[in-house]
């Protein structure tokens, strides 16, 4: 049986919500319901979604732009090279009218990729439908904050504050992934998506001078349809104001985190999964 779910991504800025919006169309447990934005320019982010999509000729339901402007008033962060690998992406379709909080709000599954501005507005709505959130955020043991915490920290207040059940993969899980040269020729050689991938692999690559990059958001993809491959711990998380992140143990708490995973092969088996929306 599919688990229908709803994506909340910043999608663009750093190449790993590609990397997981590939991975969930080449997941068969999981009927993508629909997709919202946030964070910035929520409309170009909308449009590559689309794009994606109709590269892969796969449908992902409405893609509805939402919050551009942060909760906490944090400044966004806008890199520059969102979207220029996409050319015409005007001419792509999405439900500019549409309602990204009640998407939101109305699904029984959540996995939210980005600043938590739109989903901490979600969980505010009377008789929400959301009965859990998977996320990729904050980071429970190397006292760093984490981008996707610190860009709205009232937002990710309001989440973990609401109660509403939440598996986690945190910064200190995913940096011990790594995506190389040889797993991007893997991709590029694998069709119109797989040159889509590698372009904005690459690009992301060059912006961060570096030869690989981290699936962070693939990574809590991975966590949903393939759990068996990490270990996790139930409990609590606390956003401080400074955006740190603290877990607690509890028993029968509302939030769970990974605590464990085997880098070698959760990387394998992201690269997998996005070789399996490719073909």
């Amino acid at each position: 049986m599919q688990a229908s779910l709803v994506l909340d991504t910043d999608i663009g800025t750093d190449v790993d919500d590609v990397l997981a919006l590939t991975a969930i169309l080449g997941s068969p447990e999981l009927d993508l319901a629909g997709v919202t934005t946030v964070y910035g320019d929520v409309l170009l982010r909308a449009r590559m979604v689309a794009r994606l999509a109709r590269v892969a000729g796969r449908s992902v339901g409405p893609v509805v732009p939402g919050r551009g402007e942060t909760r906490s008033g944090r400044e966004v962060f806008w890199a520059g090279h969102e979207g220029v690998l996409m050319p015409d992406l005007d001419r792509e379709t999405v439900d500019g009218g549409g309602d990204p909080i009640g998407l939101l709000a109305g699904s029984p599954t959540v996995l939210a990729i980005g600043p938590l501005t739109n989903l901490a507005e979600a969980v505010e709505v009377e008789g929400r439908g959301i009965e859990q959130v998977f996320l990729m955020g904050g980071d429970f043991t190397s006292g760093k904050i984490e981008h996707n915490i610190k860009c709205d920290v009232a937002a990710a207040g309001v989440v973990f504050g609401s109660g509403v059940p939440a598996t986690v993969i945190g910064l200190e899980q995913t940096t011990r992934l790594r995506l190389d040269g040889l797993m991007l020729a893997e991709l590029e050689s694998a069709g119109a998506l797989g040159e889509l991938l590698g372009g904005e692999i690459r690009q992301y690559w060059a912006y961060r001078s570096q030869d690989f990059n981290v699936p962070h958001d693939p990574a809590a993809v991975l966590m949903m349809v393939e759990p068996s491959l990490f270990s996790f711990a139930t409990g609590r998380i606390v956003v401080e104001d400074d955006g740190l992140t603290r877990f607690s143990a509890e028993e029968g708490g509302p939030h769970r985190i990974v605590t464990d995973l085997d880098p070698v092969r959760v990387a394998r088996r992201i690269v997998d999964r996005m070789l399996a929306a490719i073909s």
